[in-house]
């Protein structure tokens, strides 16, 4: 871990009820105000109930977008869900948060945080890296997923 910046077992606690409990929509990730540790920083509600259509499922997508800022760096964990010819599926996706209007400082100190993160959230095989908004267009993340299937 080149940045020395390490991930708050919190944060691991947090993303096991995500994955096993599902009782949390989504978990969005920062640094700790003196920097020393990624933590939690968002706890997103799971509003849809499990037999929801995907789309309803889906909403919270908007509100963690909301959730991530103009000019500072974050990281998130959500489940997209979408539908296939084999039926419904769901999958979790991790999303690096780097935008264009953050600081090189920030964006640097996101970078060389962001395999340590990764290898302590165990089960994420999908990774999202966007620097604006545009990038996490839903439509075409589930498009991109359901065109291979």
């Amino acid at each position: 871990m080149a940045s020395g910046v390490k991930v708050d077992n919190s944060v691991i606690e947090k993303f096991h009820e995500f994955k096993i409990k599902k009782n949390c929509g989504y978990l969005v990730l920062g640094f700790s105000e003196d920097i020393s540790k990624i933590v939690v920083l968002k706890e997103g509600q799971n509003k849809a109930p499990q037999n929801a259509p995907a789309n309803d499922k889906n909403k919270k997508w908007a509100e963690m977008l909301e959730e991530l800022p103009e000019n500072d760096v974050r990281y998130a964990v959500i489940d997209i869900f979408y539908e296939t010819s084999e039926g419904s599926r769901a999958e979790i996706y991790f999303i690096s948060w780097a935008p264009d209007s953050a600081t090189i400082k920030r964006k640097m100190l996101c970078a060389s945080s962001k395999d340590a993160l990764k290898n302590a959230l165990q089960g994420i095989r999908n990774h999202l890296q966007a620097t604006c908004k545009s990038d996490l267009d839903l439509a075409a993340i589930i498009s991109e997923k359901t065109k291979s299937k």
